[in-house]
């Protein structure tokens, strides 16, 4: 493949348009300088001051600086596991576990399995790329929206929907990875079905499936090495629209990061960990009492990256609004009723531009 320049028209049009990606324009020209067309704007870079990454000191004023909870949940009927998972999805909206069953090696398989679609050949890989894919659930595409956005995110995915009622779903998916990513699903399933089991007991709330994990899905995220990883990003800040988000980071450099008052606090790699955030539904439906929180991914020099990322979600007709156990003592709904697929609609609409889309439901 011959040389590109490294224009605007032509970068975009090799890494969207020709569907190369982010990898392909790396593997291809290996830029020194990062293209303009990636190069966020001052206003949307994440500068060093607004970082927060030595989670265990002291921070000013004598204050300790804050810290993403690691929760072992190797006893889940333990009430100081209920107790920590609750108080984490009120205050921080992110909390790691670990001893969830799931190994290390069964983690390093899934990624192994993960970088072994990227590493296809092109023309292999172009045969699932987003409208175009030969599957009708699984995509791989670039960025986030590419068509809407005024600067690229330094990001390849492959996403899978997971249509549990359609017998053989996953027959058209990358046989590279099929399994591994089918097999995940059942584990991160039934751990993400016990962190609800949790969460809506607190809320003297029935768990209701349907409305909390009636969809299921999942993004592979790629992030490759980055030659100005200080002008890039790797995922825009943004909030999840679903309502809990599984997340196996990368585990050897962390570049997530968790919103915390004006500035970002890091969510460190934790060996066997999985991350857990609240999504925008989950927000809704206890009516402010749990928090979906912003969060980014930082681009990086030396090392690409994957992680991968499970999303529950309610079902796609399911009418989201808080619950009524929540708002039996006369409580306001903070909320209007909003169909899931309506929000997803409106989520898939637009860029990550750090707004909340949580706020185009929000009562007056």
């Amino acid at each position: 493949m011959a040389p590109i320049g490294l224009t605007d028209v032509a970068v975009t049009d090799f890494v969207v348009h020709q569907r190369n990606g982010v990898k392909g324009l790396v593997d291809v020209i290996s830029p020194k300088t990062l293209p303009s067309c990636y190069i966020q704007l001052p206003e949307k870079r994440v500068t060093p001051e607004k970082l927060i990454i030595e989670t265990t000191t002291t921070g000013k004023g004598g204050m300790l600086a804050p810290v993403i909870p690691v929760i072992d949940v190797s006893d889940w009927k333990n009430p100081n596991v209920a107790e920590e998972i609750c108080e984490a999805a009120t205050t921080l909206g992110f909390f790691q576990i670990v001893n969830h069953e799931v190994s290390v090696d069964e983690q390093n398989e899934l990624r192994a399995a993960g970088r072994g679609f990227f590493c296809l050949p092109v023309e292999e890989k172009k045969r699932y790329w987003d409208e175009s894919s030969v599957s009708d659930s699984a995509w791989y595409m670039t960025s986030f929206i590419p068509h809407k956005e005024a600067k690229l995110e330094w990001r390849d995915a492959l996403k899978f929907e997971y249509n549990y009622d359609q017998e053989n779903f996953a027959a058209t998916w990358p046989t590279v990875c099929r399994d591994e990513v089918v097999n995940y699903s059942h584990r991160m399933k039934r751990i993400g079905k016990k962190i609800f089991q949790i969460l809506m007991k607190n809320l003297n709330a029935r768990m209701e499936e349907k409305t909390l994990m009636g969809s299921l899905r999942m993004n592979i995220n790629y992030y490759p090495e980055c030659p100005e990883p200080k002008l890039a990003v790797g995922t825009g800040h943004h909030c999840d629209m679903n309502t809990l988000t599984l997340l196996l980071q990368d585990d050897i450099i962390g570049t997530l990061y968790a919103r915390y008052g004006d500035k970002w606090l890091h969510v460190p790699p934790v060996r066997g960990a999985i991350v857990v955030n609240i999504g925008d539904m989950l927000q809704v439906l206890s009516n402010d009492r749990y928090k979906s929180v912003e969060h980014l991914v930082m681009a990086n020099r030396f090392l690409s990256r994957i992680s991968f990322a499970y999303y529950c979600g309610p079902s796609y007709d399911s009418v989201i609004e808080p619950l009524r156990e929540v708002l039996k003592h006369g409580e306001k709904p903070l909320y209007k009723p909003t169909k899931y697929s309506d929000y997803m609609k409106y989520y898939f609409g637009k860029p990550h531009t750090g707004s909340k889309t949580i706020e185009s439901i929000k009562l007056p």
